[in-house]
């Protein structure tokens, strides 16, 4: 997908019945708004036909989606991306409020924000790293083929094999767009281009029938129940020949040009060394967080949020008797505890048995949160989120996180698990709150089942709305008695301290100029674990991870004004549903939705 919409591999769908009857207001001509939002989408999965794949748009949506093409990355399909961004803006101030609902008004505004966003980004056009080892291309183009792209008849079969041949045009998209960012001076630090490197060497290491792409198709397309034996072998050596001639000779060129890179560059972190870079973390700030906090206010926040936390696990581990003089003895001293436990009680077994076992104790911590659900909230959702496991091609590149339903019914909410490692089970309770419910799971699920929703916000998502809500699901389930033992309370605090040292890291990288390994040290000395992977991230994705505790406080202020001003006719349900009944917004707009709920409250009670 051409927008930002890698992580958690989040991809918000909006469910078709929902957009369908919000189309029952819409006239046929242009000047409706309804109709406008229905032409960005049609458009905009014409621009991006992997989209329409990932989305699972059927037929009946009336959006033809291009099955047997990839996106057209190239300048010009750039340009044109940003033209209908250009366009559509233009379109949507043709509308003025007086005339819209409160909902449309809503809607408008929202996809006014995310256009502008996306169009002063064109700005930094070539400062956003596509040498990314955890959200690059290898991984999109794999999920997408592996996972979205279904096989269910010869045809989509046939659309697969395009696909598989048209690897090369679009890495080489890929490869002229990177040799203008090495112009413009716009290289990432030399260890990521190095990572990559190893990622796709090691992915085209195998023979290619014993890639995933072939043996993933191999395996779906012996499942279509037409018995014709002889259309199968066609087929299958047809993506063989494919994987072959197109994706393998693809991936080298990449590894050739990242050699030749590689002495190019240097081992500098953060983008202030890109073209603009300060004024691009900014942008970055201001795109993921959805407010105008300055980095260094995001510095200072975080280290006293890491300061409040590990105050509070130090309470917790002097009530469990865990020896030490300080947060980071007693830290080490628990996380010894956890790591020489041979009984069960701290860590699953590190056997196939016990990576079933880990995926069954997520599904039973989802299981029992369903039945509180009317506790905390006035509405909640019919869909049903399940556990999954993390493909293995994943697992070294990817944490846990949260896939939606598909738009076409057929896949439900998948939370995927990694067990590459193994998880410690003072912390999948609230790992499981945050992905599932009542974080992820629970927000995209009623957003899919409002009256109004509306199928442009399938396409993007508000990054500090959607991460705080789910760390704010996180801080719900302590406040309801949810982690009901000391050590899931340690695991909760684990866990929101580590969104507080993310706030750190970030703008120490990208405003402080903090060097790879003074952000790793950081890292360490807080959360008592560092990984390259996770380093890495916050290099390649300036400004994301500081959506999630920024949003969450937002979310928490936001409560506890309205508490304050509603008194004893605040009810906490009506506040979640209030906040939940337009979906994921920006942050300001949520603001005020919140003080609009607050005055007509009031003005009831009078």
């Amino acid at each position: 997908m051409k927008s930002s919409l890698f992580s958690i591999s989040i991809v918000l769908t909006l469910m078709l019945n929902s957009w369908a009857d919000a189309q029952k207001v819409a006239d046929t001509g242009d000047g409706d708004i309804e109709q406008l939002f229905t032409d960005f989408v049609r458009d905009y999965v014409a621009l991006s036909p992997t989209t329409g794949t990932t989305l699972g748009l059927p037929a009946s949506a009336g959006i033809p989606v291009r099955n047997d093409l990839l996106d057209d990355i190239s300048q010009k399909g750039q340009d044109q991306e940003f033209a209908l961004y250009k366009e559509y803006r233009a379109r949507l101030d043709r509308h003025e409020e007086k005339d819209l609902t409160v909902s449309q008004r809503l809607a408008c505004a929202q996809l006014k924000w995310y256009m502008d966003m996306r169009t002063a980004g064109d700005a930094y056009r070539y400062n956003r790293y596509l040498i990314n080892p955890g959200f690059g291309f290898h991984n999109e183009l794999t999920t997408l083929m592996t996972e979205h792209h279904k096989i269910k008849k010869f045809k989509d079969a046939e659309d697969y094999i395009a696909r598989l041949k048209g690897y090369q045009t679009y890495i080489q998209q890929l490869l002229d767009h990177l040799a203008i960012c090495e112009q413009k001076k716009a290289v990432p630090p030399v260890y990521i281009i190095s990572n990559l490197e190893e990622i796709l060497s090691e992915f085209i290491s195998v023979l290619p029938i014993e890639n995933i792409l072939y043996t993933s198709f191999r395996d779906r397309l012996s499942e279509i129940s037409a018995a014709d034996a002889r259309t199968k072998d066609r087929l299958k050596k047809e993506a063989l020949k494919a994987i072959d001639n197109s994706v393998y000779p693809a991936y080298r060129n990449v590894i050739s040009y990242l050699a030749t890179l590689r002495p190019k560059a240097d081992s500098l972190a953060g983008v202030w060394k890109l073209p603009q870079g300060n004024a691009y973390y900014q942008y970055c700030l201001n795109f993921h967080t959805t407010t105008g906090m300055a980095p260094a206010e995001i510095h200072e926040l975080g280290l006293a949020e890491v300061a409040r936390i590990e105050h509070e696990l130090v309470k917790i581990y002097k009530e469990l008797g865990i020896p030490g003089k300080n947060y980071q003895e007693m830290a080490i001293a628990f996380q010894k505890l956890i790591l020489a436990d041979t009984t069960g009680k701290f860590l699953y077994p590190a056997t196939d048995v016990g990576k079933q076992q880990t995926l069954k104790g997520y599904q039973t911590i989802i299981d029992t949160m369903y039945a509180h659900l009317p506790d905390m909230f006035g509405t909640v959702p019919k869909a049903v989120v399940k556990v999954g496991r993390v493909p293995e091609f994943k697992e070294a590149t990817a944490g846990t996180y949260y896939q939606p339903p598909r738009l076409d019914g057929t896949g439900g909410g998948i939370f995927y698990a990694n067990l590459g490692y193994r998880h410690s089970k003072p912390g999948m309770k609230a790992l499981t709150y945050h992905e599932a419910i009542p974080g992820h799971h629970l927000q995209i699920a009623l957003e899919q089942g409002s009256a109004d929703a509306r199928l442009f916000k399938s396409l993007f998502f508000f990054t500090g709305y959607v991460e705080g809500w789910a760390l704010y699901a996180e801080r719900l389930a302590l406040e309801n008695g949810f982690y009901t033992d000391l050590y899931s309370r340690i695991g909760y605090l684990r866990s929101e301290l580590f969104r507080a040292v993310r706030l750190v890291l970030d703008t120490g990288i990208h405003w402080k100029k903090w060097s790879r390994d003074q952000a790793a040290a950081y890292m360490q000395e807080h959360c008592l674990w560092s990984a390259d992977g996770e380093i890495y991230r916050y290099i390649v994705w300036p400004g994301q991870a500081c959506a999630y505790k920024t949003g969450e406080l937002a979310i928490i202020r936001l409560r506890e004004s309205a508490r304050a001003a509603l008194g004893r006719d605040f009810d906490i349900r009506e506040f979640h549903d209030e906040i939940l009944r337009y979906g994921s917004m920006p942050l300001d707009q949520l603001e005020e939705l919140l003080e609009d709920y607050i005055d007509t409250k009031k003005g009831a009670n009078y």
